[in-house]
């Protein structure tokens, strides 16, 4: 654990405990995302008190709380973020990735073939020995590293990393976390788009 404090700093009006949170607010505020900083702490029983960074979209359907972190988050804080969605039925985020837009162009100038296919999974069989099918994750995605945790009120499981990038949703227009900037839930659709949707843009 690190011993070294963070440099405190003074942004829209807001004293923000590091640079780090207070460089989302500017990215924040440059894409038009409204967002409050540590609106609320929370007891979260077993889980501990818990002071979550941003609630982003406050006062709407689409308001999701966003923690910042500089690195792989440890596991009583992934407890806490999976907690407070549970506890508050808003889906929260653990973003430990650098800040920025990663999304490539090249998916946007991927066909359908090359979006939907798959790295093949092998399977030995005691007659037949080694066969292949295609059940692996899109060829595209394995060059991509995870970005954030995601946690649903309603996912208690196991909590795992995906590639979640900010980008326009093709169908509301709001900047959101999407899976590969391509796949996830579509505030006004209540949805996931399909994926056809997503190619044509």
């Amino acid at each position: 654990m690190s011993r070294i404090a963070p440099i405190e700093t003074h942004y829209a009006g807001c004293h923000f405990r590091s640079r780090l949170e207070a460089r989302w607010a500017v990215f924040f505020d440059s894409l038009d995302i409204p967002w409050l900083y540590e609106p609320e702490g929370y007891h979260l029983g077993d889980a501990g008190a818990y002071l979550p960074d941003f609630l982003l979209y406050p006062d709407t359907t689409d308001a999701v709380w966003f923690e910042v972190k500089g690195s792989f988050p440890r596991s009583d804080e992934i407890r806490k973020s999976q907690a407070l969605s549970v506890g508050t039925g808003i889906r929260a985020f653990i973003y430990y990735a650098p800040l920025g837009l990663p999304a490539p162009d090249s998916l946007k100038s991927m066909s359908a073939d090359e979006f939907t296919s798959r790295e093949d999974l092998w399977h030995w069989d005691d007659q037949d020995g080694w066969f292949s099918f295609a059940g692996g994750p899109m060829r595209w995605a394995t060059s991509f590293a995870p970005t954030a945790f995601m946690f649903s009120p309603d996912d208690t499981g196991a909590p795992r990393t995906n590639s979640w990038w900010w980008t326009d949703c093709d169908h509301c227009g709001l900047l959101l976390l999407k899976v590969h900037g391509q796949v996830g839930r579509c505030p006004d659709l209540g949805e996931n788009p399909p994926v056809s949707a997503a190619l044509e843009n």
